[in-house]
């Protein structure tokens, strides 16, 4: 069994003091049971030297590994000779030496797409070498392994969400056939079970984890609980006492053996 935690959209300048403590709390009392994390993006609000420190520290504190891909956040939005020309300088000096982009298992392979982009500040961009990247390791993993994209733009999204593109390439990830796709950007919870071509995608999309930027929701996160070619998806709330489960049959789940 593998657990995955799935964390979003953190803010770092932004922060909801009460969010990341809880956050942290939670990480601490649930060390044991968890195998992995994946944060979607936007670990700061302008991707500033200060904000990444923030972040790094927090990185350095998780008790197991992290993969991550960057937001549209961590790229400088008035900074324009560095958005042009080093976009993800801080990005790289301070988070990616931390984290990977890509996790194999025997039993799970998780690619993350960098669908955040220089040109542009909310519409996600999907980027070639990361299909060919997926491609490769989905083709070299078991037949039975759960295939996982995470990116910080939603593939699959309600009409007042942000549009990904090009078109032509958001195909060519249904193509791959992932069995989940999970992403951020929104700062909305949703969970929607999508099928494409014959194919079931189970879409997960986070709400903020630790940002005081919510759009109507309360700061929250998943776990993906990965068995026997099936997932359950947990969403966990902040309440006053923490992160926790609101609705326990609210819980989501899917096969794809």
């Amino acid at each position: 069994m593998k657990r995955v935690l799935h964390i979003s959209d953190l803010h770092f300048g932004r922060i909801h003091p009460p969010a990341i403590a809880s956050l942290e709390n939670f990480l601490k009392a649930n060390e044991e049971k968890l195998d992995l994390i994946v944060m979607t993006g936007d670990w700061t609000q302008r991707a500033r030297s200060s904000q990444y420190q923030e972040a790094a520290e927090f990185i350095k504190k998780l008790p197991v590994p992290l993969l991550t891909i960057p937001g549209n956040h961590d790229i400088p939005l008035y900074n324009f000779w560095v958005r042009l020309l080093r976009p993800l300088k801080n990005y790289n000096k301070y988070i990616r030496e931390l984290a990977v982009d890509t996790f194999e298992s025997a039993e799970t392979v998780i690619v993350g797409f960098r669908t955040a982009h220089k040109y542009r500040t909310v519409e996600g961009r999907i980027l070639e070498k990361d299909i060919l990247r997926a491609k490769k390791a989905f083709e070299a993993a078991d037949p039975k392994a759960l295939r996982m994209i995470a990116c910080h733009h939603p593939v699959f999204q309600p009409k007042m969400l942000s549009r990904i593109r090009p078109r032509h390439l958001a195909q060519e990830v249904l193509n791959l056939k992932p069995h989940i796709i999970v992403s951020g950007h929104s700062h909305l919870n949703w969970i929607e079970l999508v099928e494409t071509e014959g194919h079931k995608i189970l879409h997960i999309s986070a709400g903020s984890a630790t940002s005081d930027r919510l759009r109507g929701e309360v700061n929250s996160f998943h776990i993906l609980e990965i068995a026997d070619s099936n997932v359950r998806v947990e969403t966990y709330f902040l309440e006053e006492e923490g992160f926790i489960i609101k609705d326990p049959q609210a819980t989501r789940a899917v096969s794809w053996a």
